[in-house]
């Protein structure tokens, strides 16, 4: 994570914030993808409206998440963070707490075979050896496939840095999802022990590779 991540300065850059804070030990990149985090999404409180208001606001509300990983259990860090909400609530205060969805985490080996799928495919469609790098993400299912069904799932991405995922202008290269066509396929192939010839099937117009 060290080797291949941004910098502190890109990320602090990127994001157009006066410096960095957080857990010491780690790489800004680091905190910000694989180690826990508590989020805080939006805050509501007291008039909001032109002009001054003397009113003293009787009802405060913050939504926020937890990012979660391996040997952290949802219940546990929801049971720690309505402790401590208690101890900082005064007196004269009621506080609440109301969990919408929990999830747990997970991770799988890159040793796995069906990794090792994985990185064949991305050779075979972008032309290099994919690097592993951790990142965090919500996907509920993945962890109850692994918990339930024994199952481990591969996510693979094909966006680049700047996509800006989940933003109002998120974008996808488009080189990028042709060669992650035929990644997919060639993954998909090579986990039914079979092979492929991807030229050919681009001939035939079964995909498009650019």
């Amino acid at each position: 994570m060290k080797a291949y991540g941004p910098s502190d300065v890109e990320i602090v850059r990127n994001a157009g914030a006066k410096h960095a804070w957080g857990e010491p030990g780690y790489t800004l990149y680091e905190r910000t993808t694989i180690r826990p985090a508590l989020t805080i999404n939006g805050i509501l409180g007291g008039y909001q409206g032109a002009g001054p208001k003397a009113v003293i606001p009787d009802r405060a509300v913050v939504k926020l998440n937890f990012r979660l990983v391996p040997d952290q259990e949802p219940e546990e860090i929801e049971r720690l963070f309505r402790c401590h909400v208690d101890h900082c609530t005064p007196s004269t205060v009621r506080s609440f707490v109301r969990k919408q969805s929990s999830a747990r985490p997970a991770v799988i080996d890159r040793r796995h075979p069906a990794m090792r799928a994985a990185v064949s495919a991305y050779r075979y469609g972008f032309g290099s050896t994919p690097v592993f790098l951790r990142s965090g993400g919500t996907i509920p299912v993945i962890a109850l496939l692994r918990d339930i069904l024994g199952m481990h799932t591969v996510l693979m991405g094909f966006a680049l840095p700047d996509d800006g995922r989940h933003a109002p202008n998120e974008k996808f290269h488009l080189p990028n999802f042709f060669k992650g066509i035929a990644t997919s396929i060639h993954f998909l192939a090579q986990m039914a022990g079979q092979s492929i010839d991807l030229p050919i099937a681009a001939r035939r117009g079964l995909i498009r590779i650019s």
